[in-house]
Protein backbone atom coordinates (compact mmCIF):
# COMPACT_ATOMS: atom_id res chain seq x y z
CA UNK A 1 0.00 0.00 0.00
CA UNK A 2 1.41 3.44 -0.85
CA UNK A 3 1.19 6.20 1.73
CA UNK A 4 -1.08 9.26 0.91
CA UNK A 5 2.17 11.85 2.04
CA UNK A 6 3.78 10.29 -1.16
CA UNK A 7 1.22 11.72 -3.74
CA UNK A 8 1.91 15.38 -2.92
CA UNK A 9 5.76 15.05 -3.12
CA UNK A 10 5.66 12.96 -6.69
CA UNK A 11 3.34 15.41 -7.91
CA UNK A 12 5.61 18.59 -6.74
CA UNK A 13 8.95 16.59 -8.49
CA UNK A 14 6.95 15.97 -11.51
CA UNK A 15 5.50 19.85 -11.45
CA UNK A 16 9.33 21.15 -11.16
CA UNK A 17 10.30 18.69 -14.39
CA UNK A 18 7.67 19.65 -16.60
CA UNK A 19 9.67 22.63 -17.25
CA UNK A 20 12.56 20.92 -18.25
CA UNK A 21 11.53 19.22 -21.28
CA UNK A 22 11.42 22.19 -22.88
CA UNK A 23 15.29 21.73 -23.15
CA UNK A 24 14.61 18.18 -24.49
CA UNK A 25 12.25 18.62 -27.38
CA UNK A 26 12.41 15.08 -28.18
CA UNK A 27 10.28 14.33 -25.01
CA UNK A 28 7.60 16.74 -25.96
CA UNK A 29 4.47 15.65 -27.24
CA UNK A 30 1.00 17.20 -27.48
CA UNK A 31 -2.42 16.22 -25.88
CA UNK A 32 -3.61 15.22 -29.75
CA UNK A 33 -2.71 11.58 -28.85
CA UNK A 34 1.48 11.78 -28.98
CA UNK A 35 2.14 13.63 -31.98
CA UNK A 36 4.82 15.90 -31.63
CA UNK A 37 4.45 19.62 -30.83
CA UNK A 38 6.07 22.49 -32.59
CA UNK A 39 8.90 22.19 -30.54
CA UNK A 40 10.14 18.94 -31.73
CA UNK A 41 12.27 17.63 -33.88
CA UNK A 42 9.07 15.74 -35.99
CA UNK A 43 7.13 18.57 -35.79
CA UNK A 44 9.77 20.78 -37.99
CA UNK A 45 10.37 18.33 -40.28
CA UNK A 46 6.65 18.07 -40.64
CA UNK A 47 6.37 21.78 -41.34
CA UNK A 48 8.77 22.08 -43.81
CA UNK A 49 11.22 23.63 -41.38
CA UNK A 50 14.35 21.83 -40.22
CA UNK A 51 13.83 22.72 -36.51
CA UNK A 52 17.59 24.31 -36.53
CA UNK A 53 19.05 27.64 -34.21
CA UNK A 54 21.55 28.02 -37.60
CA UNK A 55 24.42 25.78 -36.11
CA UNK A 56 23.06 22.58 -37.02
CA UNK A 57 21.46 22.14 -33.42
CA UNK A 58 18.34 21.46 -32.41
CA UNK A 59 16.17 23.88 -30.57
CA UNK A 60 12.80 24.01 -28.67
CA UNK A 61 10.71 26.68 -30.24
CA UNK A 62 7.79 28.87 -28.61
CA UNK A 63 4.57 27.67 -29.06
CA UNK A 64 2.04 29.59 -31.84
CA UNK A 65 1.51 33.28 -30.16
CA UNK A 66 4.30 33.35 -27.64
CA UNK A 67 7.84 34.37 -27.55
CA UNK A 68 10.55 34.17 -25.42
CA UNK A 69 12.57 37.94 -24.12
CA UNK A 70 14.75 38.91 -21.93
CA UNK A 71 13.49 41.52 -19.65
CA UNK A 72 15.82 44.69 -19.41
CA UNK A 73 13.86 46.42 -16.55
CA UNK A 74 9.84 46.98 -16.14
CA UNK A 75 9.44 51.01 -16.02
CA UNK A 76 5.96 53.12 -15.70
CA UNK A 77 3.60 52.20 -12.71
CA UNK A 78 4.95 48.75 -13.34
CA UNK A 79 3.47 48.07 -15.70
CA UNK A 80 5.48 48.41 -19.16
CA UNK A 81 7.87 46.00 -19.41
CA UNK A 82 11.23 47.02 -21.63
CA UNK A 83 12.47 43.45 -23.30
CA UNK A 84 14.55 42.50 -26.19
CA UNK A 85 13.32 39.18 -27.99
CA UNK A 86 15.90 36.33 -27.38
CA UNK A 87 16.81 33.78 -29.25
CA UNK A 88 18.04 30.23 -28.06
CA UNK A 89 21.07 27.99 -28.69
CA UNK A 90 21.19 24.32 -28.25
CA UNK A 91 24.64 22.00 -28.44
CA UNK A 92 24.58 18.81 -29.64
CA UNK A 93 25.20 16.39 -26.88
CA UNK A 94 25.11 18.83 -24.16
CA UNK A 95 23.04 18.64 -21.01
CA UNK A 96 23.25 22.06 -20.17
CA UNK A 97 19.88 22.69 -22.24
CA UNK A 98 18.93 25.85 -24.56
CA UNK A 99 21.21 28.87 -24.26
CA UNK A 100 19.15 32.32 -24.29
CA UNK A 101 20.80 35.67 -25.30
CA UNK A 102 18.89 38.95 -25.96
CA UNK A 103 18.55 39.95 -30.33
CA UNK A 104 17.47 43.16 -31.92
CA UNK A 105 15.81 46.15 -30.49
CA UNK A 106 13.93 46.63 -27.06
CA UNK A 107 10.14 46.64 -26.91
CA UNK A 108 7.77 47.66 -25.03
CA UNK A 109 5.45 44.80 -23.62
CA UNK A 110 1.86 45.33 -21.14
CA UNK A 111 -0.01 43.12 -19.43
CA UNK A 112 -3.09 42.94 -20.64
CA UNK A 113 -4.76 43.09 -17.57
CA UNK A 114 -3.36 42.61 -13.56
CA UNK A 115 -5.42 39.31 -13.86
CA UNK A 116 -2.80 37.47 -15.61
CA UNK A 117 -0.99 34.92 -14.46
CA UNK A 118 3.06 35.09 -14.53
CA UNK A 119 4.86 32.10 -13.36
CA UNK A 120 8.01 33.09 -12.16
CA UNK A 121 11.00 30.50 -10.78
CA UNK A 122 11.62 31.22 -6.87
CA UNK A 123 15.33 30.42 -5.69
CA UNK A 124 14.23 30.61 -2.32
CA UNK A 125 11.84 27.82 -2.44
CA UNK A 126 13.63 26.15 -5.89
CA UNK A 127 9.99 26.36 -7.41
CA UNK A 128 8.16 27.51 -9.73
CA UNK A 129 5.72 30.31 -8.09
CA UNK A 130 2.36 31.00 -9.37
CA UNK A 131 1.50 34.90 -9.26
CA UNK A 132 -0.90 37.47 -11.41
CA UNK A 133 0.13 40.80 -12.69
CA UNK A 134 -0.96 42.42 -9.56
CA UNK A 135 -0.39 40.29 -7.15
CA UNK A 136 3.64 40.44 -7.21
CA UNK A 137 4.09 38.55 -10.66
CA UNK A 138 5.07 42.25 -12.43
CA UNK A 139 7.21 43.54 -8.81
CA UNK A 140 9.15 39.91 -8.97
CA UNK A 141 10.23 40.31 -12.33
CA UNK A 142 10.92 44.32 -11.92
CA UNK A 143 12.93 43.39 -9.02
CA UNK A 144 14.83 40.31 -10.38
CA UNK A 145 15.88 42.31 -13.78
CA UNK A 146 16.83 45.77 -12.45
CA UNK A 147 18.11 45.41 -8.78
CA UNK A 148 19.70 48.27 -8.15
CA UNK A 149 16.91 50.27 -9.40
CA UNK A 150 19.03 52.08 -11.85
CA UNK A 151 16.06 52.08 -14.54
CA UNK A 152 12.96 52.92 -12.17
CA UNK A 153 14.33 54.51 -9.12
CA UNK A 154 17.57 56.07 -10.41
CA UNK A 155 19.51 53.36 -8.11
CA UNK A 156 18.58 55.24 -5.06
CA UNK A 157 18.22 51.66 -3.30
CA UNK A 158 18.91 48.43 -3.70
CA UNK A 159 16.39 45.54 -4.35
CA UNK A 160 15.78 42.08 -2.39
CA UNK A 161 17.18 39.82 -5.02
CA UNK A 162 17.80 36.45 -2.92
CA UNK A 163 14.33 35.42 -4.42
CA UNK A 164 15.76 35.99 -8.30
CA UNK A 165 16.76 33.15 -10.41
CA UNK A 166 18.83 35.68 -12.45
CA UNK A 167 18.67 35.41 -16.02
CA UNK A 168 15.42 37.26 -16.96
CA UNK A 169 14.26 35.50 -19.92
CA UNK A 170 10.42 34.66 -20.22
CA UNK A 171 8.20 32.58 -22.30
CA UNK A 172 5.21 35.45 -23.24
CA UNK A 173 1.76 35.20 -24.77
CA UNK A 174 1.03 37.52 -26.88
CA UNK A 175 -2.60 38.72 -28.04
CA UNK A 176 -3.10 40.71 -31.23
CA UNK A 177 -2.70 43.77 -29.15
CA UNK A 178 0.61 43.29 -28.70
CA UNK A 179 0.01 42.80 -24.56
CA UNK A 180 1.14 40.24 -22.82
CA UNK A 181 -1.91 37.49 -21.66
CA UNK A 182 0.56 35.23 -19.64
CA UNK A 183 4.39 35.15 -18.59
CA UNK A 184 6.52 32.37 -17.49
CA UNK A 185 10.16 32.69 -16.58
CA UNK A 186 12.48 30.32 -18.35
CA UNK A 187 15.48 28.09 -17.55
CA UNK A 188 18.31 28.98 -19.21
CA UNK A 189 21.64 27.81 -19.15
Amino acid sequence: MRSVRAIPATAALVAALIPLTACDPAADTSADGGKPSSASPGAAAEDGKDGKDGKGDSCPAPAPGHKVIWVHHVEGAMNTVVAKEAKAECRAGSQEGASYHPVGEFGNYRPASGDIRITVISKKESKQKKLTARDGGIAHVKTCADPDGKQFDGGQRKADTSDCWGLNFYDVKIDSADRITSMTEVYSS
